[in-house]
């Protein structure tokens, strides 16, 4: 069983395009309701659908991953809409089928959409299971500014 860890930019999980990069720990999501998640450590073969996926969209995975080998290592959350205690949600979903947040309110866990560079145009997560990133580290992304 395994684990990978990427940075992730260019997504937004509502209106607002958030100019972040964080650093994500990703599972395979296994169960998702409106009351809980389940998420599990990848097998190989879900591990290298993924991986080829991250190297298909390298704007928005950029940097290295990381695969790290576990005993199925996974995690249970009750959700229940719980809002979340920071300024971003502590989980984030890729799905085929996401639907972005279009309220104010950030929730503990929330579907992303993966976008180009300009924010303007999504691109499809295209994998047949979904997949859950547990954010460890964010930063915003600062612009360039020409001198």
């Amino acid at each position: 069983m395994y684990t990978i860890n990427t940075q992730l930019a260019y997504f937004k999980y509502n209106l607002d395009s958030k100019k972040l990069i964080v650093n994500i720990k990703w599972f395979k999501l296994n169960t998702f309701s409106n009351l809980n998640l389940q998420a599990i450590s990848f097998n190989r073969s879900y591990l290298e659908l993924f991986k080829n996926f991250i190297d298909k969209n390298q704007h928005n995975f950029p940097g290295s991953c990381f695969v790290e080998e576990t005993r199925k290592e996974g995690f249970d959350l009750l959700i229940n809409n719980e809002l979340s205690q920071s300024a971003l949600p502590y989980y984030l979903i890729l799905s085929k089928n996401s639907k972005l947040n279009l309220g104010n309110s950030i929730y503990q866990a929330e579907m992303i959409m993966l976008m180009d560079e300009n924010y303007e145009f999504t691109i499809n997560y295209t994998l047949d299971f979904d997949v859950i990133g547990k954010i460890e580290i964010y930063k915003e992304i600062k612009s360039l500014i020409n001198a």
